[in-house]
């Protein structure tokens, strides 16, 4: 069991790798971005980003997801072959009549999401963003259906190099400001489109099966509302925040968000592209359940670590990074940091409904969720800005993998390891807690100090005797066989 979580976690790294350089460019811009932006240029860059992220949702029909399940449950190279160019074929021409229709319809878009028809070019640009974007995610999806992760990382490193250059021209030399940042993210989403295209259609080719497409399609079609319902839980309150409060403080709750989202962007989004392709590859083992069951409780102990280290060094992070405007986004990192741990708990509990095909259950208690989550921004947000947008998103997050749980159960029964996981959520809310008593006037000294609890965290967690014996002699085995390495090498 243990060689196969360590594929897994080989594979969450090394896709990792491609979003840790993303997240670092990101971290790099953030000073560019408060300098060269004002909270308010920020709050409308977010409302641009959000209309494309939504949009992705409908223009991939959930097709991607499918082509896994299609992909792994084919034995016939050739057959494969045929998955992937059908996919492909059916989402280019769909996906390029929707951005002809979008274009078209980009100063309305700009009229109803920004007041005015002023932003009509940087919509335009999105949609032709959004159009790139759509064939960038098939290529990649291949390559993770072939288990193909350092090539996936190599791609979407040159990504990052490429997008990250032209930001920085655009922004700081050529001072075009939010226009700028779309343009150079168009630029570098084409070119990468035109390279995964020729790729993908020169091994696949250009088969088409009618019958494969309606399979994947009912698979499908029922994660787009799922996916809706997804981005409600975690876009919709810049809306909210658009409308009901002022776009200078859209600006501060989008950047705290970020902040939050480096769990996401280091940890679960790595952990579910690998996930992805592993539950299918080990279904059929006796030990499969156990497994599953041993992921849970090591992601939601990597991921609470995470978290909790962002939680407690927010506001350090925060002052060093970013300009005084913009200081006051520390206070919803913890929020949202904690509620990306739950949504990639949520992601492993929901493994027996990608197994048994049961999507449609998942779809409906998942707009459930949204619902409640609107229902919470339109009572929380009038009266509570962005703390009242953090809160109702930590809600609704906390019921997905309750629900989750609940009815997976009922497809595909797994034993997890409960006590475990509560020690987990205990050693870390002892330390976040204790994190308020440390406070000095020099942003430096009182990181350090904040820095050095975190260290307590393994150490409470053996206390508490979270670690099974065959753990603690793997984890020595493994330090071990590394320190004999490095001896090794410097002793050459």
């Amino acid at each position: 069991m243990f060689n196969r979580l360590l594929r897994l976690s080989q594979h969450s790294i090394i896709y990792g790798l491609g979003v840790t350089v993303t997240s670092i460019v990101g971290f790099f811009l953030i000073p560019v971005y408060t300098r060269y932006l004002t909270p308010a240029d920020y709050g409308t860059l977010e409302i641009l980003n959000t209309t494309l992220s939504v949009l992705g949702i409908i223009f991939v029909m959930g097709l991607t997801t499918a082509l896994f399940r299609s992909y792994f449950f084919e034995n016939d190279p050739e057959k494969k072959k045929q998955v992937v160019s059908t996919v492909f074929l059916f989402l280019t021409i769909t996906s390029g009549l929707l951005t002809l229709l979008l274009v078209s319809l980009a100063g309305i878009s700009s009229s109803l999401f920004l007041g005015s028809r002023e932003y009509t070019s940087d919509f335009r640009v999105i949609f032709l963003t959004l159009f790139c974007n759509t064939g960038i995610g098939i290529g990649l999806a291949v390559l993770r259906a072939k288990e193909e992760p350092t090539r996936y990382a190599l791609v979407t490193i040159s990504q990052v190099v490429m997008s990250l250059t032209l930001n920085i021209v655009f922004v700081v030399v050529l001072r075009k400001g939010v226009l700028g940042i779309l343009e150079s993210n168009l630029i570098t989403a084409a070119v990468l489109y035109l390279a995964l295209t020729w790729t993908v259609m020169r091994k696949a080719g250009f088969g088409f099966s009618l019958d494969e497409l309606k399979r994947m399609l009912a698979f499908g079609l029922p994660l787009v509302p799922a996916g809706a319902a997804i981005w409600v839980l975690t876009l919709s309150d810049r809306y909210f925040l658009q409308f009901f409060s002022t776009s200078s403080e859209l600006g501060l709750y989008s950047l705290g968000y970020k902040f939050g989202m480096v769990i996401s962007a280091l940890l679960v989004g790595p952990f579910q592209t690998a996930w992805g392709p592993f539950q299918f590859s080990i279904s059929k083992q006796e030990n499969a359940r156990q497994i599953y069951s041993r992921v849970l409780t090591y992601f939601l102990l990597v991921a609470m670590f995470a978290a909790l280290a962002l939680s407690v060094l927010s506001k350090e992070v925060i002052a060093i990074m970013a300009t005084p405007q913009f200081r006051g986004a520390y206070k919803v990192i913890p929020l949202i940091a904690l509620s990306y741990v739950l949504w990639g708990g949520y992601y492993v509990l929901a493994v027996g409904f990608s197994l048994e095909a049961k999507t449609r259950p998942l779809a409906l208690f998942t707009v459930g969720a949204a619902v409640l989550n609107l229902i919470l921004n339109y009572l929380l947000i009038p009266h509570y800005g962005m703390m009242g947008a953090a809160g109702a998103t930590l809600a609704c997050y906390i019921l997905l993998p309750v629900f989750s749980y609940l009815v997976s159960q009922r497809y595909y029964k797994i034993n997890y390891e409960w006590g475990r996981v509560l020690k987990i959520f205990l050693a870390a809310g002892v330390i976040f807690a204790g994190s308020f008593f440390i406070h000095y006037d020099s942003v430096i000294v009182t990181g350090v100090l904040k820095l050095l609890t975190l260290l307590a965290y393994p150490i409470l967690l053996y206390s508490l005797r979270f670690y099974h014996p065959e753990e603690i002699h793997k984890v020595r085995e493994i330090v071990g066989s590394a320190l004999t390495y490095i001896r090794k090498r410097l002793g050459g």
